[in-house]
């Protein structure tokens, strides 16, 4: 029976993307991360419901191949292909390490304790860049830097910028990057001796890469002088000449523009909450521990912070649990990073990165077919209508469907994986955006899937706030200030 299978007879092939992959996984063609990975710990029903492989030739070790459709580890919603097992444990009893194992040892503490109807397992996966989903530039948006661009050539000498009290000699880069994206590489590093900081700069040669990290100093500026406390406390800018640079590898600044943030936790909404609600729960220090409260609290705080940035002209565009954290300084209240994609679209004096059609925004936590600010084929924007856009095209509701996903993965845990939340829009989607129609139509579907019961709760408050938040059309959008006010806060 085992051979690696636990429960069920009938398998879906899968991939860390989409479980009903054709070309079935073995170990062998299934992508082993060698960077930066995250665990997550998940309790299920045995039969598990999975496929498992040795890890390497040598039979050591154990990874996920395939889930059996509609099994227990598929009904999670947690568990993906390619996930690593690291450690078992039942009916929460001593925890088992499994790493460095034989794969027929690790087959074996499987099978163990037979009168115990559920197994908690910690895998290992691999960290996605934050960005990698991220869409590439755009024709608007690459006419719109080779403007700036050309501008700024105009302009005469560069001069370098720094953030008065910010000298070279007061950072260290830390080893190793946090992440890279399309458009930069974010590094943890020390200021001062004893401030730990997130720093960031632009990749070399890629188109608007200096111009939009430019644009996200400045944004960062405008927020930290009229939002604070929406984002993680940004400290400013250093800039160095080819001179001054050095080399990260001995802990030193290269040359080109830096921007530097405090570093207010480590943990991310999307990794605490795919280890569950309870370790979410705690990092927020919220004192119910369940979907509801979670979702509650960590909603009410999102939904401030982006009130404070729209009243201030300034719309995130790529709100997403990745893009939060909990600050561990401030009692674990939640704060966005990350205003890489950001426009600000009331000018103090001029717009940035604000122009009609498409521009970056991840396509997971964006309408499919609304991927902009304002519509392709608008008046470029200037001092004079930047208002009258706004009022027309209400850029700020951007982010209210991006909260809506957010709040979704929040209140259901079996929407908190990639393949869970994209399973939820496509069918919300078919239903013409009706929270109604999906509850009637496509909920019965989802069976232990996923539990719907903290949006179900106070007579589908939950659902009402959402389809508030994700209406198809944006004119009919709630503002996140107003949706503030809404009964599921009660």
């Amino acid at each position: 029976m085992f051979g690696g299978m636990f429960g069920g007879n009938k398998t879906t092939t899968a991939d860390p993307k989409d479980k009903k992959a054709d070309a079935p996984l073995t170990a062998a063609n299934c992508k082993i991360a060698t960077g930066e990975k995250e665990r997550l710990t998940v309790t299920i029903d045995r039969p598990m419901g999975m496929v498992l492989e040795p890890l390497d030739e040598k039979g050591k070790g154990a990874i996920v191949t395939e889930l059996v459709d509609g099994g227990n580890a598929d009904r999670s919603g947690m568990i993906q292909a390619c996930d690593i097992l690291v450690a078992v444990s039942f009916a929460g009893g001593e925890t088992q390490s499994l790493e460095n194992r034989w794969y027929e040892s690790i087959l074996d503490e499987l099978a163990g304790e037979p009168d115990c109807p559920n197994v908690t397992l910690t895998l290992e996966r691999a960290v996605l860049e934050d960005d990698e989903d991220m869409l590439t530039i755009t024709a608007d948006a690459k006419r719109y830097w080779e403007e700036k661009r050309e501008l700024k050539a105009r302009g005469g000498p560069k001069v370098l910028r720094r953030t008065p009290g910010v000298e070279p000699k007061d950072i260290k880069v830390l080893p190793g990057p946090l992440g890279s994206g399309n458009f930069g590489t974010v590094f943890r590093g020390v200021f001062k001796g004893d401030q730990d900081v997130v720093l960031k700069n632009a990749k070399v040669d890629v188109m608007a890469a200096e111009e939009l990290l430019e644009c996200e100093m400045d944004i960062n500026y405008h927020v930290h002088a009229n939002a604070k406390g929406a984002c993680a406390r940004f400290m400013g800018c250093i800039e160095l000449g080819a001179k001054d640079g050095g080399e990260i590898y001995n802990g030193t600044l290269t040359e080109g523009l830096w921007l530097m943030w405090a570093n207010e936790g480590e943990n991310t909404v999307e990794a605490l909450m795919r280890r569950g609600t309870a370790p979410l729960a705690a990092a927020m220090a919220c004192a119910d521990a369940t979907e509801l409260g979670v979702t509650k609290k960590a909603m009410g705080e999102l939904l401030a912070s982006l009130a404070r940035l729209h009243e201030c002209g300034v719309v995130h565009r790529d709100v997403k649990p990745a893009n939060l954290i909990a600050a561990e300084k401030d009692g674990g209240v939640l704060k966005l990073i990350d205003l890489g994609a950001a426009a600000l679209c009331l000018p103090m004096p001029e717009t940035l990165n604000y122009y009609p059609g498409d521009g970056p925004a991840d396509p997971r936590y964006a309408k499919a077919d609304e991927l902009y600010l304002l519509p392709p084929g608008s008046p470029r924007p200037t001092a004079d209508n930047a208002a009258k856009l706004w009022e027309a095209h209400k850029p700020d509701r951007f982010d209210s469907w991006s909260a809506g996903c957010t709040m979704l993965q929040l209140a259901v845990v079996g929407l908190r994986t990639d393949a869970g939340l994209e399973r939820f829009l496509a069918d919300y989607a078919s239903v013409g955006y009706d929270v109604d129609a999906f509850r009637g139509e496509k909920m019965g579907e989802y069976g232990g899937f996923a539990d719907f019961a903290a949006l179900d709760a106070n007579g589908g408050a939950g659902w009402d706030l959402c389809q508030r938040l994700m209406e198809a059309e944006r004119d009919a959008r709630v503002s996140c200030e107003a949706a503030l006010s809404h009964a599921f806060f009660d």
